[in-house]
């Protein structure tokens, strides 16, 4: 792999590992607010104060997305995604790649490319408005909206960087151990 192409690869790489290190401590945030909601609402009805509020409940969803839409290009990378195993295993490796960079370029990119750019809009027009959460107390529905088009763009990101670790290997018929030790998934390279 060209020294400019290894570095695309671990630079999307590391971003998606980033985006699901946050992904993982929301999922410790969202536990806690939900363990919290639970406990609120029994112990409020029995001492008469009201101790869980919309805005909570909103924040176990908005965490719940959160964790979806970052942890869609980790996942990616990490070989997480549906497969046709029962066709794939009858193949060889090179018909794997083949296959997987087909899958890559005719569906998985221009889905998330194409979901991203739709989710554009109405991400800018929830920013332009102040949306806020129709709910009292609710919370502002922009940041919400924002995370569709960015968990996409991390999807497509990841997308291009599998494209390329296939697109070189199978131009070299091998793995690249210059990407390879950053893959933990997905075709074995």
């Amino acid at each position: 792999m060209s020294s400019t192409q290894t570095q695309v690869v671990r630079l999307f790489d590391r971003i998606n590992a980033g985006a699901a290190w946050l992904a993982r401590w929301a999922v410790l945030l969202m536990l806690a607010i939900g363990i919290w909601n639970v406990i609120g609402r029994y112990l409020g009805s029995a001492i008469g104060i009201n101790l869980s509020s919309n805005g909570l409940i909103e924040a176990q969803w908005y965490l719940f997305d959160l964790i979806f839409l970052l942890g869609l290009g980790w996942t990616l990378q990490k070989g997480g995604h549906v497969r046709v195993d029962v066709l794939q295993s009858r193949w060889s490796e090179r018909r794997r790649n083949r296959q997987e960079l087909k899958g890559l370029l005719v569906l998985l990119l221009p889905f998330a490319f194409g979901v991203m750019a739709i989710a554009i809009a109405p991400a800018l027009r929830a920013w332009s408005i102040g949306e806020l959460s129709p709910d009292p107390g609710g919370l502002p529905r922009t940041w919400v909206k924002t995370l569709i088009p960015l968990g996409f763009l991390l999807l497509g990101l990841q997308g291009v960087a599998e494209a390329l670790r296939l697109r070189m290997a199978l131009q070299k018929g091998e793995t690249d151990p210059a990407t390879d030790g950053q893959h933990q998934g997905g075709p074995a390279l």
